[in-house]
């Protein structure tokens, strides 16, 4: 193994417990300190909650449940490929992989061990003065922000052509 396949490695290893441990020690003190469906406060921009999702993002599929156990393992295949596709001299692109690995196996473990997700972070745009879907944005945790964030860098840091970028570089004109 080369260093910096072993550094991309340790990045992203460092990354993954990081979040999975957080993620995970967080959904078990919401469980314990958080009543489940606790009334909401309408006043305030942001607060903790204690909701169970059975589905996926925002709660789809949740009437479904076996979509919201096996989509998860199909997002671990696109990971998958998405590792080959990685920088090895990226720490940011590693970090982001780690995170989006910690996300998604911090929720794949509650899923398969509980049937559910636990999610507690709540906005609430009270202030705006019209209407709009997600007025009352659903709740989340740290394993979809991990995800969320890690999937938004990588999308900004991954070259989907990494040879054009080679050969463009070779082509240029030189300022000497």
């Amino acid at each position: 193994m080369d260093a910096s396949l072993k550094r991309q490695l340790c990045w992203i290893g460092g990354a993954f417990l990081f979040i999975f441990a957080l993620d995970q020690l967080s959904k078990y003190l919401i469980i314990q300190n958080i009543p489940q469906d606790a009334p909401f406060r309408g006043d305030v921009f942001f607060h903790f909650t204690h909701q169970r999702n059975t589905g996926i993002i925002g709660g789809a599929f949740g009437s479904i449940p076996w979509v919201a156990k096996v989509l998860p393992f199909f997002a671990l295949g696109i990971l998958y490929y998405l590792f080959k596709q990685l920088n090895k001299a990226s720490l940011l692109q590693a970090i982001s992989y780690g995170m989006i690995w910690g996300g998604a196996l911090g929720n794949i473990v509650d899923r398969m061990r509980l049937g559910w997700v636990t999610d507690f972070f709540q906005f609430n745009f009270y202030f705006i003065p019209f209407n709009f879907p997600w007025k009352y944005y659903p709740a989340f945790n740290i394993a979809d922000a991990g995800i969320m964030i890690g999937v938004f860098t990588l999308l900004f840091t991954l070259n989907p052509n990494p040879e054009e970028s080679t050969e463009a570089e070779e082509h240029a004109p030189s300022n000497s």
